[in-house]
């Protein structure tokens, strides 16, 4: 799938994404700087995958992790600096939503920082009930 946004455009075409290029933008993030080149090239594989691209270079990225029947998780979504404030997140999360193997689901993330963004999609706020187990 593909979606033009002004000058940018968001396809699902994995093999388009560079591995180094998400590694670069993810050593930024709080919840995955120390993941290697190899954990996010195995990540694209096994996910559902979004590039954001302005003249055919990857400013912005997001996976979807799912089993297509009951559930999918929002994950790593990233917009590069230099091209925030252009409403590319909101974009972005939207060619999610709409994507139509995940209307009829239920979808999770989680955010320290973004519930507004998430919020205007009808995700809520809701209670930790969540658990993780980290190595």
């Amino acid at each position: 799938m593909k979606w033009e946004f002004g000058e940018y455009t968001i396809d699902t075409d994995k093999s388009l994404v560079p591995a180094n290029r998400v590694r670069e933008f993810l050593s930024k993030s709080y919840w995955a700087a120390d993941r290697t080149v190899e954990q996010i090239e195995k990540s694209i594989e096994n996910s559902f995958c979004y590039g954001v691209y302005h003249q055919d270079e990857l400013v912005g990225f997001a996976r979807v992790v799912t089993d297509y029947a009951t559930v999918f998780w929002i994950c790593d979504v990233y917009i590069h600096e230099q091209h925030r404030k252009k409403g590319l997140g909101k974009k972005l999360v939207n060619c999610i939503m709409e994507t139509d193997e995940f209307k009829y689901i239920r979808g999770i993330l989680a955010t320290r920082d973004a519930h507004s963004l998430y919020e205007k999609f009808g995700f809520q706020r809701v209670e930790s009930s969540f658990m993780a187990w980290t190595l």
